[in-house]
């Protein structure tokens, strides 16, 4: 059993830079492809909606299949499902690159929606090699992942977009590749046969609406996968509209978009390697949450009414830092309400509320835009932020688990 005052065990801290590193190459991937997506789209429907229509078939079949991955990484092992989900998501990047209809571009963002398990797969894995007192830390490092990948991503995608629309996808698809090839030679199976999940499968094993619904009865977890429904629904309907509100407001050109967005992921990247693991164990999991949701509302109300583009960029950078704590917060506190065999299960259904809300987000954020008033996202998605942050104020303290976990 490992001490919390014990020197870093240098297989876990080997495993740990490793699946960085896979989930790395995995979001540049899916990054590769935001310059080009929407003009890959229009090569086959002049329509907008044909555009959204890329982000919503690929976040229902995540919504569909994570829950279900998450089953299979609890009863066969992290690794198995992992190289499953990168190889699958190689194959549905090589069919949208390839594209030739409108139809077939969709089926491979179904396809890769179906097997984007791996980010969920990956975060178990993070915790089976983590102690109870590491996984925010740990935990960390997914949003870092993500900062990174979000700044080099669009820009391998931008760049390898001049030799042709499809080429980013193409590229993606031989990340991906690589990802398995490195993963299959370099990465160990985190999740040993003693610990994991040997009860029967049931037909409801298969539903993901019933598998949130067990999962949230679970004592305290139903009112935390909320609050994360409710943090997802205000960010990604802030961020799904953020660039178009900069450029109807201050006349942004492109390159003071990137910049906003560039500076937002070094704000997050920074965050998680420094303030979080320094931070959250000082304040505890709940009161650092509770903080940063207020607090990242209280920066989408300075977004609304920040009257020069420099301090719209400045308070981006806030606002990712804040967005920084909120997701490996939530998870630790998550993962400290379910047993070890059931860490895929959850991990399978927190991205599975997720996804649903990356379709919810952006469509309701773009309603109140156009009808309600420019910028409404913003101070919409505050309201809906403080509401989370009061109902994890009046969440409960998980109890210690048993020793036993920690090793």
């Amino acid at each position: 059993m490992a001490e919390p005052g014990r020197s870093p065990d240098p297989a876990k801290q080997r495993a740990l830079g490793l699946i960085f590193f896979t989930m790395l190459m995995d979001i540049m991937g899916i990054a590769l492809l935001a310059p080009v997506a929407p003009q890959i789209v229009l090569l086959y429907s002049p329509d907008a909606f044909m555009v959204t229509m890329v982000t919503m078939v690929y976040a229902g079949g995540q919504f569909l299949a994570s829950p279900i991955l998450g089953k299979l990484g609890d009863r066969y092992g992290r690794r198995p499902v992992l190289l499953f989900s990168i190889l699958g998501q190689a194959v549905g990047f090589l069919i949208f690159g390839l594209g030739g209809s409108l139809g077939v571009i969709l089926l491979g963002r179904l396809i890769g929606g179906i097997t984007a398990g791996n980010l969920a797969t990956a975060t178990a894995y993070i915790a089976d090699v983590s102690r109870r007192d590491e996984q925010a830390k740990n935990f960390a490092l997914v949003g870092t992942a993500w900062s990174l990948g979000l700044i080099i991503g669009p820009a391998l995608g931008g760049l390898f977009g001049q030799i042709s629309l499809q080429t980013p996808a193409l590229v993606a698809a031989g990340l991906a590749l690589l990802n398995a090839v490195l993963g299959y030679f370099m990465l160990g199976e985190s999740l040993p046969p003693e610990r994991r999940d040997r009860a029967p499968w049931r037909p409801r094993d298969y539903n993901p609406i019933l598998t949130i619904v067990e999962m949230a009865r679970k004592p305290g977890l139903a009112l935390l996968l909320l609050v994360y429904a409710l943090f997802s629904l205000a960010f990604n309907g802030a961020t799904s509209t953020a660039a178009l509100f900069i450029i109807e407001k201050f006349s942004a050109v492109t390159w003071q978009v990137s910049l906003m967005l560039m500076l937002g992921g070094i704000s997050v990247a920074l965050t998680n390697t420094f303030a979080v693991p320094r931070l959250v164990p000082r304040l505890g999991e709940r009161l650092a949450g509770v903080v940063s949701l207020v607090g990242l509302g209280l920066v989408y109300v300075g977004l609304y009414f920040a009257p020069f583009l420099v301090l719209v960029d400045f308070m981006y950078m806030l606002a990712s830092s804040m967005n920084s704590f909120v997701f490996p917060v939530l998870t630790t506190l998550s993962a400290k309400r379910v047993g070890l065999r059931e860490m895929g299960t959850l991990m399978g259904v927190t991205s599975a509320v997720g996804s649903l809300m990356n379709v919810a987000g952006p469509l309701y954020a773009g309603v109140v835009y156009d009808h309600v008033m420019p910028g409404a996202p913003f101070w919409m998605g505050a309201l809906v932020l403080a509401l989370a942050a009061w109902m994890l104020s009046r969440s409960s303290i998980a109890p210690a688990p048993a020793l036993e976990e920690l090793a």
